[in-house]
């Protein structure tokens, strides 16, 4: 993470597709490109953190590819892991009121890893749950969006963009007003179909209070900075919610991958140096600005891309 720490080695998000990739070596432009991020790796000049999406996306291969996946894609971690996005949410949100700087550890953990084969089972209960409770939230709202159709003009976009935001910064506000009169958190149920989640906003307020020791001083510092900046300081926040507006805008319809997508990047964008995702994420990235903004190299899987992040790498070994 050296836009983090200079002193630290480069830090590199994989999406899947890319771990696939090294993995069969399935061109030779591949097989070159895995050479020298090995290289890079074992001359302590870069890492590959791991993710939550990792172990979601990786369980849904059998058993054994899943396990030589996970292996190779350890050794390249460090045995580094994003923090989730709740939790780094909160963590930024901390640093950001009580001005405190930013090292790698704000970002990353090393967790107590079990075997592969014990959380296969288990994982893929989770992406059950996970599909079917996205779908059946994004459902009705793609049959809206496929009835309307609205068009909006480009130039019109930002205004809309920037408006959608607002929304989710004024239901932040009014929670955290709510909370301040009342002297207490309840967490609210956030239907999904036939499943529950804790509402994420209660979430977060929760462990400022019961994690980060936030008492009613950081609250109102707090509600004094969304109220003047919005998310525009948080990046996990500003950039899920800059995503989501921009599927928005464009009438996208969205499904399952589209938010695994959004979790992965509001996740780690702000604090990789290289980030690889899909054409159309990137594309979508750098529309919004978000890749110049947290200053994030940013590559997909054509072969342009895949060219420039081999320079890359030649130019470091």
């Amino acid at each position: 993470m050296r836009k983090i720490d200079p002193k630290n080695k480069i830090c590199v998000y994989l999406d899947q597709f890319v771990v696939s990739d090294l993995i069969d070596e399935s061109t030779e432009l591949w097989k070159e490109i895995k050479s020298l991020l090995e290289s890079c790796h074992r001359e302590n000049i870069l890492y590959c953190p791991l993710s939550v999406q990792h172990f979601l996306e990786t369980a849904k291969k059998e058993l054994e590819a899943a396990r030589g996946h996970h292996e190779y894609f350890l050794k390249l971690s460090d045995q580094y892991f994003f923090k989730n996005e709740l939790f780094l949410t909160t963590q930024l949100i901390s640093s950001l009121i009580r001005n405190n700087r930013h090292t790698v550890k704000t970002f990353l953990e090393i967790p107590e890893f079990k075997s592969f084969d014990e959380i296969y089972a288990k994982t893929n209960e989770v992406n059950a749950v996970f599909d079917e409770s996205v779908s059946y939230k994004l459902s009705p709202q793609n049959d809206l969006r496929k009835i309307l159709n609205p068009k909006i003009a480009q130039k019109q976009e930002p205004l809309f963009l920037n408006a959608i935001k607002s929304i989710e910064t004024q239901n932040f506000i009014k929670r955290l007003e709510d909370y301040l009169i009342q002297k207490r958190i309840y967490i609210r149920p956030d239907n999904y179909g036939r499943h529950n989640f804790p509402h994420w906003i209660d979430q977060l307020l929760y462990i400022l209070t019961n994690t980060h020791a936030f008492k009613e001083v950081q609250f109102r510092q707090l509600l004094a900075e969304l109220k003047t900046h919005g998310f525009d300081r948080i990046p996990p926040l500003d950039i899920r919610f800059s995503l989501g507006a921009f599927l928005t805008v464009k009438n996208k319809q969205e499904n399952t991958g589209d938010h695994m997508d959004i979790m992965r990047i509001a996740n780690s964008l702000c604090s990789s140096d290289i980030l690889f995702t899909d054409k159309k994420r990137k594309h979508e990235i750098q529309s919004l600005g978000l890749d110049t903004k947290y200053n994030t190299l940013v590559f997909s899987g054509v072969e342009k891309d895949l060219l420039e992040f081999k320079s890359y790498l030649l130019a470091m070994v």
